[in-house]
């Protein structure tokens, strides 16, 4: 027992230096410095805690991450990534424990999370076509609103649509071809989305407006612009990774 819960530890210390690093380094944002688009994958650790050692686990993980986080990017970088703002700690804490919640979460159909799924895919769908479509006046209403001085390409958002779209598409194959499968898969796809709507598209600009004065609304077209990608790379490497470590660790 007692070699069990040191490795649990050991797994989550591990896992909080991987997202520090995912989130504080390896993180890409567009235009640079800017707060609006804002690649990475740094709460994926989060969830993999979240799933295979328990919400307690996942609860404390984030608190740890974030705070451990922004010291790691001051004295990597010499100056912060911006003011400490405890709306970012409760996002990652939403990403310690909402994914335990969602898989573990008993259902007497066990196909709901495969229809809930094709239910979100296709309104990412919908709209990162509405975003192909609506391009141009996106960047105009952006560069108008935010007042940021950042200028935007509309050939890297186009890019940017079209492998989310991609990505969307192949997710969709991916949830009708295991459709009657275990729903494994399906619970983790649907935790990323829900948690992608929760925490990206109304939490974190919500938490940039009282933070930097950026208006709320005109975030939210490129936060749309990027989800689709994201919620691709988040459902493919966690459907694997969770898969690995259940085996290893619980």
């Amino acid at each position: 027992m007692h070699n069990k819960k040191l490795q649990m530890n050991i797994f989550a210390g591990l896992m909080i230096a991987i997202g520090i690093v995912l989130s504080s380094i390896l993180s890409i944002s567009y235009p640079p410095n800017s707060t609006i688009i804002r690649f990475g994958i740094g709460y994926l650790p989060l969830i993999i805690i979240s799933i295979t050692l328990g919400p307690k686990m996942g609860l404390y993980s984030a608190i740890i991450q974030d705070i451990l986080g922004y010291v790691v990017y001051i004295w990597i970088f010499g100056f912060p990534a911006g003011p400490f703002f405890p709306g970012f700690t409760f996002n990652a804490i939403l990403f310690g424990v909402i994914p335990f919640v969602f898989y573990n979460i008993k259902v007497n159909n066990k196909k709901i999370f495969s229809y809930l799924n094709f239910g979100l895919l296709i309104l990412f769908l919908g709209a990162a076509i509405w975003g192909l479509i609506k391009i141009d006046w996106i960047i105009s209403l952006v560069e108008s609103r935010l007042d940021e001085g950042m200028a935007f390409s509309s050939t890297v958002l186009y890019l940017i649509l079209l492998i989310g779209l991609i990505g969307i598409v192949s997710t969709l194959i991916f949830v009708y071809i295991k459709r009657k499968e275990d729903d494994k898969a399906q619970r983790i796809i649907f935790t990323v989305m829900v948690l992608q709507i929760v925490v990206t598209l109304l939490l974190t600009p919500l938490w940039v407006s009282i933070l930097y004065k950026i208006p709320f609304l005109p975030q939210l077209p490129l936060r749309i612009i990027k989800m689709p990608l994201e919620i691709f790379i988040y459902s493919i490497l966690l459907i694997r990774l969770v898969d690995f470590f259940e085996n290893k660790i619980i």
